[in-house]
């Protein structure tokens, strides 16, 4: 298509972003806060470990180090969801974001 690079080109030149008000999220604190509301919503739906291991096909290490805030893998997040049956954005909403967009240590990254 003729000129649509520099339309589009001219369309990105436009974009300025404030590096003072960026989001941000920090991996380990997204991934220890995930955990905790896996835990907390397994237990109020009472189920137990071997409750999502026999009737939800999860291993038992897997639900253990999700619980402990070891991170997740997005087909695993999808199947919590699927399972406590409430939408991904509800499962994870405000989870690990950062305040002020404070830009991330070393220590927080992963």
């Amino acid at each position: 298509m003729p000129g649509g690079c520099d339309v589009l080109s001219s369309k990105l030149r436009e974009v300025h972003i404030d590096a003072n008000s960026m989001l941000r999220y920090d991996y380990k604190e997204f991934s220890a806060a995930l955990g905790k509301r896996v835990k907390q919503m397994r237990k109020e739906r009472g189920l137990t470990l071997r409750a999502l291991v026999v009737q939800h096909g999860f291993h038992l290490t897997q639900i253990q180090r999700i619980e402990k805030g070891d991170g997740i893998s997005v087909p695993t997040l999808l199947r919590l969801a699927e399972t406590f049956q409430i939408s991904v954005e509800k499962l994870i909403a405000g989870l690990g974001v950062v305040e002020n967009g404070e830009p991330r240590t070393k220590s927080s990254r992963k």
